[in-house]
């Protein structure tokens, strides 16, 4: 586990959220898992590192990662119960982004798309030409077999 430091970000070799310096005053901070609340930077820290508590499945002693949890959670003026939920749902945030970047939506390209006709599809359903540019270089479609997966 290690924090990196720049003059306006902090982030995580453990975890995908990230503090950002506030672009209005460089006394205070922003969690992108709690962006509504002001911190400090000491708090900046001490909510990196309770995310990095959290994240990593591999401490050795359980009850006193949950400990040094709840303290993290009180300096930032929380409950360990509130940081849970609002890094539970970050996480299900991100799981569902992934699973929508890995559907088939096929970007226009004059190679491939042109010439195959307009792509028309139902509401809710993959676009109907995915097939047709699945050679292409320039085309960011993924077979339905891979949507889902990340």
């Amino acid at each position: 586990m290690a924090l990196a430091f720049t003059t306006w970000l902090i982030t995580s070799d453990v975890t995908p959220e990230i503090a950002l310096r506030s672009t209005t005053s460089e006394h205070e901070w922003e969690l992108s898992w709690l962006p509504d609340r002001p911190l400090s930077f000491e708090q900046a820290v001490s909510g990196m590192v309770l995310d990095e508590i959290l994240s990593d499945p591999a401490l050795a002693d359980g009850e006193l990662a949950l400990e040094l949890a709840a303290i993290r959670a009180g300096e930032l003026g929380t409950t360990l119960r509130e940081v849970v939920l609002r890094l539970s749902i970050r996480m299900a945030q991100r799981d569902q982004l992934r699973s929508q970047e890995n559907l088939c939506i096929p970007t226009p390209h004059s190679d491939v798309n042109a010439a195959a006709g307009p792509v028309t599809s139902r509401p809710g359903t993959a676009p109907a030409a995915h097939n047709r540019c699945l050679g292409s270089r320039q085309c960011r479609c993924r077979p339905q077999a891979t949507a889902g997966r990340a």
